[in-house]
C-alpha cells in the first residue's frame, strides 16, 4: 500500500457515495470508500432521482452498481 494520503474520504457505499467516489477517481483523486455493508433503505420500494435509471428497486441499482 501506498503512503500517500487520501485526498477525499467517501462514508457510503450507496448510490450517492459511489457516484462521489467514481467521479473524484475520474479526476485522478485518491479515494477511500468506507461502508459497513449494510443498507439502509432495504424496506424502500424505489429509489428517485437517480440518473439513467429510473426508479430502480434498491437491492436492482446496488446489484448494478457493484457490478
Amino acid at each position: 500500500m501506498s503512503s500517500e494520503p487520501w485526498e477525499a474520504v467517501v462514508v457510503g457505499a450507496g448510490p450517492a457515495g459511489l457516484s462521489a467516489a467514481f467521479w473524484l477517481g475520474r479526476y485522478r483523486r485518491r479515494v477511500l470508500v468506507v461502508d459497513d455493508d449494510r443498507p439502509r433503505n432495504e424496506a424502500a420500494w424505489a429509489v428517485h432521482g437517480y440518473p439513467g435509471i429510473p426508479d430502480p428497486e434498491p437491492r436492482e441499482l446496488r446489484r448494478r452498481l457493484g457490478d
